[in-house]
């Protein structure tokens, strides 16, 4: 039987636990380097799609993501203007079936939470940032130097070690600013039914409310096109007047709704040009380090835990001398299913975002058609995928 590997895990969000929990149950010596001194709440939402929630399944995380995470039983797709149905798609118990798993949506720091809680306290290392990487030797701002027969960089979209191995690569800016919102069902009931996500659709901008925090909470966010905020930050709070301003004209519900939100975290999306290798000697990347995309498909956080499930299958059973082979074949496993999700989140944007007019006309009677073809809406190829059935090949 070969030697546990020696696993380093640079940065701990949510791909970079997902990952250590996936190594570990492949019998690896796993330690996670996260920079921040703490964990505090950062974000608002996330939606997790089947495709991803079948991993965490696998994983022995089943019973513990269900607590937290709230099960749509129907998506609604609307007009910016009245409110008006453009699709609507079934989800709940037959949805589940179908993929074998569900949709969930969280509050962020839950699902942070439960996969950091299953994870032995000894394996995470608070305020660790990296500032240096020489093949297998990482270096931290705090002056530790730790070592290991694989590095994986899980240090998100502004990647510290993605830097270090291709150079000056920065972020992208999107052109798209999201704002994320948090309203107490006390403060939303009235406004936004039980078992259903909704998603506004109008010129230039869209808006989303779904419930999340085992029902406790509803999240409103809403993404607008815009080319001058540049900064991207979780935590740059923002009044709901500049959410106002940038929906003037929408229909008055979700005026209403946007109008009980205290305060919004502002934020631009930026995203990451595709890499010819994700594999440099023993270093490999993971998540958005890898290929940070546009949330417009939810996808994010589910290609990270994509990478983590696929990365772990291809290290089982093997030796540090079988590590540029094997990552090889995490490369080919997965690089080009990332790309395609990347370039379709990108996609979305423009068919969420159109002005009114021909082409919206024509996208809204697609709509009216669409689940004759794809009985789950517009998300079924991407939640259809089964990063197992390339394990099992």
């Amino acid at each position: 039987m070969a030697d546990a590997l020696r696993i380093a895990i640079v940065g701990a969000g949510i791909g970079g636990l997902a990952a250590a929990h996936a190594l570990r149950a492949g019998g690896h010596d796993v330690v996670v380097y996260e920079q921040a001194p703490s964990f505090e709440p950062v974000g608002a939402s996330i939606d997790v799609g089947p495709n991803a929630i079948r991993l965490l399944d696998a994983l022995g995380l089943g019973p513990a993501i269900r607590r937290v995470g709230v099960r749509p039983e129907w998506i609604e797709l609307l007009r910016w203007q009245d409110s008006s149905t453009l699709l609507r798609m079934p989800h709940g118990e037959a949805a589940e079936r179908y993929f074998g798993a569900p949709l969930l949506d969280f509050l962020r720091s839950d699902l942070h939470e439960l996969l950091t809680a299953e994870l032995p306290p000894s394996r995470i290392l608070l305020g660790h940032r990296a500032v240096a990487v020489e093949g297998t030797t990482v270096t931290f701002d705090n002056g530790a130097v730790e070592s290991a027969d694989l590095v994986v960089a899980a240090d998100g979209v502004k990647s510290t070690i993605r830097q270090l191995l291709v150079g000056a690569d920065e972020a992208v800016f999107s052109g798209t600013v999201v704002y994320r919102g948090l309203l107490s069902r006390e403060r939303a009931f009235d406004l936004h039914p039980d078992g259903v996500n909704r998603y506004w659709l109008g010129p230039k901008r869209h808006a989303v409310a779904y419930w999340i925090d085992a029902g406790r909470t509803l999240a409103v966010n809403t993404a607008v096109q815009d080319t001058e905020r540049v900064r991207e930050s979780w935590t740059e709070e923002v009044s709901s007047d500049e959410v106002l301003t940038a929906f003037a004209g929408w229909h008055e519900g979700l005026l209403e709704l946007l109008s009980r939100v205290d305060r919004f975290l502002r934020s631009a999306v930026l995203v990451r040009k595709p890499l010819e290798h994700w594999a440099f000697g023993n270093v490999v990347l993971l998540g958005d380090a890898a290929h940070a995309m546009e949330p417009f498909q939810a996808q994010g956080a589910a290609q990270a835990i994509e990478d983590a499930y696929v990365l772990a299958d291809v290290l089982s059973g093997a030796e540090a001398a079988d590590l540029p082979v094997r990552l090889r074949d995490y490369e080919e496993r997965r690089m080009a299913r990332a790309s395609d999700v990347q370039a379709s989140s990108a996609a979305a944007a423009g068919n969420f975002y159109l002005d009114d007019g021909p082409e919206q006309q024509a996208r809204d009677a697609r709509y009216t058609r669409l689940l004759d073809e794809l009985p789950w809406g517009h998300r079924q190829p991407l939640w259809e995928h089964d990063v197992r059935a390339t394990v099992e090949a």
